[in-house]
């Protein structure tokens, strides 16, 4: 097993899935959430193999792209454990008329199978 450091998905994005219909119930549960709790629910989700709950914590673009890739938790994650969310860092990327915030994670994850990214990392 690895000790990986993630930066996390922006949280921007994250919260945006939220809401999404791919699950009504989840999404209400989620929608009230801090940045740092949707994180942490997204990985314990996937921790525990609850791939519905996973999605939800993602917007809909995201999701998509996370089902159709083999590297992605949702595809890849055999076991993760001893999860570390960090406190939300506000940050400017878009500079939009909403909070945008970054949140780090630290996990060690046990894959079902090691793959390398096209451009080999």
């Amino acid at each position: 097993m690895k000790r990986i450091l993630g930066l996390v998905l922006m949280v921007v994005v994250l919260i945006s899935g939220c809401g999404s219909s791919t699950g009504e119930k989840a999404s209400k549960n989620l929608s009230n959430l801090s940045p740092t709790e949707v994180v942490k629910a997204y990985y314990n989700s996937i921790a525990s193999k609850d791939y519905s709950t996973a999605k939800n914590c993602l917007s809909d673009k995201l999701v998509q792209q996370y089902v159709d890739s083999p590297y992605s938790g949702l595809n890849n994650i055999k076991k993760l454990t001893d999860l570390k969310v960090h406190s939300a860092a506000p940050i400017k990327l878009y500079g939009k008329n909403f909070d945008e915030v970054q949140v780090t994670a630290e996990y060690v994850a046990e894959y079902k199978e090691e793959k390398a990214l096209v451009n080999g990392k």
